[in-house]
């Protein structure tokens, strides 16, 4: 009974949650296909399919849960394609290309329906499985239903475990989903908690149900078979006295009656029909049978002696009794027997007896058909005698197997369950005793099977898995029309809040109402009207701050120095332009750096630049020189001030700011001057060193005329050179501050070019000096004495850098120089010559080409800046062009005088 009690309660439990889980699949994946694929915003047919092979299962579980008696195909037709639609539209393509051989069995079709719909379901469980964590727990589902179908044709009680299996775990697939939304999180979890209850209510219910109906069924069957038990001792005997009392006191002679069978008939037929007794015996005043009727068969021999021997009857015979009745066992079966004394015709008491008749009823199998048909039971009387139980009177359920049962029954009275293979019967036996002795006669045994009981079940299962299914349906829409109008107010809440992370801080929530939820919506506006105050401010602060910072990010771009600032670990903050060329790097890259991995360079006492510009928390102010090393270029020497930056209050340390100055200019002047001045000195004590010999070898001696005329010369040489040397300084000293003024004058250039090489040729006798400027040569507008000043350094310097009989030209010539007419002037040698890296810096100041203390060759690395300055000056401009070891050709381009233009 065990078993029987639990299979209702359980295949309710696991159709009902089936059902749910399947249709919320199929609910979540129409709704939300992206839940499945992220790619996927709109369903398409893989969701289609899912949610048509959803919606089969739920049919198939309604059915099967409405317990629709000799529907079974139907159910597993409906899970089979179920499973298959689910498969397919779960279809990844890793496993496309799975095939095998085809074996063809020919089975029945459920077995194949559940054949196929357990291969369907493991299918997809693995698919589900390989599709990553989004489908984990659907393929455990899948894999569960596959299985329940694949057991449930031999174990129905196993299939639907399986079967809740797979539903708890689609089940918790579908709160995990639904947790992304407050909705459907309410929905789910009360859906879940009504359903629960629901089905716990209705297992509940189901199983006490089913407990109420065995016992109400066992009472019943007790009530039957006392009642045929009753009947048997008490309505039957009462009911043949009173037909034999009838027939005792009838007019008609019973003896002769009794000579014939005809007899008989036509007196049972007019006294007793309709008194339910199926047999008359007449008997004479010495017991002995004068003729037996019966209606549908001769009484048997034995059959009336044993009734000829009943203790009734002798009592009566004998002249004990007047009328007697008793219960017997006879022909195998249970009679019931009422006796009267016949008297004779005139009645007189006082004669004896001349005889007895008898009535009765016999308990056999057309009896058990209409007790069967009347107290709709199964039912079956046992003789017990010779302790061997004998069935008798057997209803048409129990006659195949009613020796089975008379053999199986226990010796004690009551409700009694028997298993007979695989059928569970549950009976009721009454004992039927004889009237006097009480001995027992038969049994009266009231019988059903377990297969009627489970047909009562599976009613009331069926009316409660429907009330269970509309209360669930009705919750369901009750819960998800309440949550709906409760979450609507967070959902407003929840959008206002996303528009104010857009940046809306104008959204409105609406009229909130006076619960929680309410006092949330009023606090999340004020909170919106203080955002939107602060967010004005903030917007007109961060402007201001934007305005500022515009000012001085154009204010450091436009520093000629580097300004470079570390916040107090030592990562780098802010770098202007001027900083990025002198460090080589550019600022997004540094940004956010170590300055050790950028200001790379020696400091003072041999610390690296970094750390002699002071660490980032350092107090005190460091002025230091460096020498940096930019990525991939020369040494630059640079200045560099640090010093702490404090917050407005002056308390927190912000960083430090270095301010980098790039000196290389002041270095190579310090060093042009300190060459200058060691230059000068030389140049100056060349000539003074022979002045001042020849001097004092004058004043100490007298020579002969034309020794002090030679010594003369030499003073007059030196001085001449010490003149020009210092004519030099002092008129580039000049031109360099602006005080030397130069003139404009409309001068021809082959009589002052002769002027000069007159000059020179008589100073170096030794050297030819060639003029190759034609008469015909356009006049310029010079500065006359200046243009010879320029004329007479290049001549110098040709002289100086040529061997002492290599000749010197000059030539001239017109040219176009940037659209207008120019003379060129070029003074050309046939000396060293000069590099092209040196060429292009030789008109420097104080430049010199071999600037060493070892050099060949003298100077101030005056002259040609001299020139460079003067060109300038006429609005012309110096040139050079040489090759070293084969001389240099020194160009002054002059303007053409107004007039003379080509």
């Amino acid at each position: 009974m065990a078993d029987a009690a639990l299979s209702a309660p359980l295949h309710l439990a696991a159709s009902l949650l089936a059902l749910v889980a399947a249709a919320g699949l199929a609910i979540i994946v129409l709704a939300r296909p992206g839940t499945l694929r992220a790619e996927h915003q709109e369903p398409g047919p893989s969701e289609r399919l899912l949610a048509a092979g959803a919606g089969l299962l739920v049919a198939g579980h309604i059915w099967a849960g409405a317990l629709v008696p000799g529907e079974r195909v139907a159910v597993v037709l409906l899970h089979a394609a179920g499973l298959v639609l689910i498969t397919v539209g779960l279809s990844p393509r890793r496993l496309r290309g799975i095939a095998g051989p085809a074996l063809v069995v020919p089975l029945p079709l459920v077995v194949t329906l559940h054949a196929v719909g357990a291969v369907a379901g493991v299918v997809g469980g693995v698919r589900a499985l390989l599709g990553g964590p989004a489908t984990r727990l659907i393929g455990a589902g899948l894999l569960a239903w596959g299985a329940a179908e694949a057991i449930g044709l031999a174990s129905p009680t196993a299939g639907a475990w399986l079967t809740l299996v797979g539903a708890a775990a689609i089940g918790w697939w579908l709160w995990r989903v639904s947790a992304n939304a407050l909705l459907a999180k309410f929905v789910t979890a009360s859906v879940a908690i009504l359903l629960a209850v629901i089905v716990l209510v209705a297992t509940a219910l189901s199983g006490l149900g089913s407990r109420d109906l065995v016992g109400s069924e066992l009472e019943r069957l007790s009530d039957i078979s006392a009642g045929i038990a009753e009947d048997v001792e008490r309505d039957w005997p009462a009911q043949a006295i009173e037909a034999a009392g009838v027939l005792a006191t009838s007019e008609e002679p019973l003896l002769g009656a009794a000579a014939n069978d005809s007899g008989l008939q036509d007196l049972y037929e007019s006294v007793l029909e309709g008194q339910d007794q199926d047999f008359l015996v007449v008997l004479d005043d010495r017991g002995r049978i004068r003729g037996s009727y019966a209606p549908d068969a001769a009484l048997s021999a034995d059959f009336r002696r044993q009734v000829r021997a009943s203790p009734a009857v002798a009592e009566l015979v004998t002249g004990g009794r007047l009328r007697a009745a008793d219960v017997l066992r006879a022909g195998g079966r249970v009679v019931v027997l009422g006796a009267a004394r016949l008297a004779p015709a005139s009645a007189r008491a006082e004669q004896g007896p001349i005889g007895a008749v008898v009535t009765g009823r016999v308990a056999d199998r057309a009896w058990a058909d209409e007790m069967r048909d009347e107290r709709q039971v199964e039912l079956l009387l046992t003789l017990d005698e010779s302790r061997q139980t004998t069935p008798t009177a057997v209803s048409p359920g129990l006659r195949t197997i009613a020796e089975q049962i008379a053999g199986a029954l226990p010796n004690t009275d009551g409700p009694h369950t028997l298993q007979l293979g695989d059928r569970s019967l549950y009976l009721v036996t009454t004992p039927v005793r004889d009237l006097r002795s009480r001995q027992l006669v038969a049994r009266a045994v009231a019988v059903n099977t377990a297969a009627t009981l489970e047909g009562l079940q599976r009613a009331q299962a069926r009316r409660l898995f429907g009330l269970a299914l509309l209360g669930g349906l009705l919750a369901g829409l009750v819960t998800a029309a309440v949550t709906r109008r409760l979450v609507a107010p967070i959902r407003r809440l929840t959008a206002a809040a996303e528009a104010v992370g857009d940046g809306d801080l104008d959204v409105h929530v609406g009229n909130p109402s006076r619960d929680e939820v309410g006092v949330l919506g009023r606090t999340f506006a004020t909170m919106t009207t203080s955002l939107a105050t602060q967010a004005s401010q903030l917007h007109e602060a961060a402007a201001t701050q934007a305005r500022l910072r515009s000012r001085l990010e154009a204010l450091t771009a436009s520093m000629s120095d580097a300004l470079v600032a570390v916040n107090p670990d030592g990562k780098i903050v802010t770098f202007n332009p001027a900083a990025q060329r002198l460090v080589g790097r550019d600022i997004t890259e540094v940004l956010g750096l170590p300055l050790e991995e950028v200001l790379i360079g020696q400091g003072p006492d041999g610390k690296t630049a970094a750390a002699a510009v002071g660490r980032p928390d350092a107090e005190g102010e460091v002025a230091v020189q460096l020498l940096l090393t930019p990525d991939g270029g020369p040494i630059v020497p640079a200045a560099v001030t640090a010093a702490p930056v404090h917050d407005r209050n002056g308390e927190r340390l912000l960083g430090r700011v270095l301010v980098l100055r790039d000196v290389t200019r002041e270095v190579e002047v310090e060093r042009m001057k300190t060459e200058l001045l060691a230059n000068v000195s030389h140049e100056l004590r060349t000539p003074l060193t022979p002045i001042k010999g020849y001097a004092e070898m004058l004043g100490r001696r007298q020579y002969e005329p034309e020794v002090t005329r030679r010594f003369a010369e030499a003073i007059l040489e030196s001085s001449a050179r010490l003149e020009r040397i210092v004519g030099l300084i002092v008129d580039f000293a000049a031109l360099d501050s602006g005080r030397l003024q130069l003139a404009s004058h409309v001068v021809a250039l082959p009589g002052l070019v002769a002027e000069v090489l007159a000059e020179w040729q008589a100073n170096e006798p030794q050297r030819e000096f060639f003029q190759e400027v034609p008469p015909e040569l356009p006049s310029v507008v010079v500065d006359p004495n200046m243009l010879c000043r320029a004329l007479d350094e290049l001549l110098d310097n040709a002289v100086k850098f040529s061997a002492g009989g290599c000749p010197v030209r000059v030539t001239g010539e017109v040219s176009v120089v940037e659209g207008r007419s120019v003379v060129r002037l070029s003074v050309h040698d046939e000396g060293v010559g000069i590099e092209s890296d040196v060429a292009a810096r030789i008109f420097g100041d104080f430049y010199q080409g071999d600037a060493s203390e070892t050099r060949t060759y003298g100077g101030l690395g005056l002259g040609l800046a001299l020139v460079r300055r003067i060109m300038e000056g006429l609005g012309g401009r110096a040139a050079v062009r040489s090759e070293l070891g084969r001389g240099s050709s020194f160009k002054l381009l002059l303007p053409v005088a107004r007039g003379e233009e080509a």
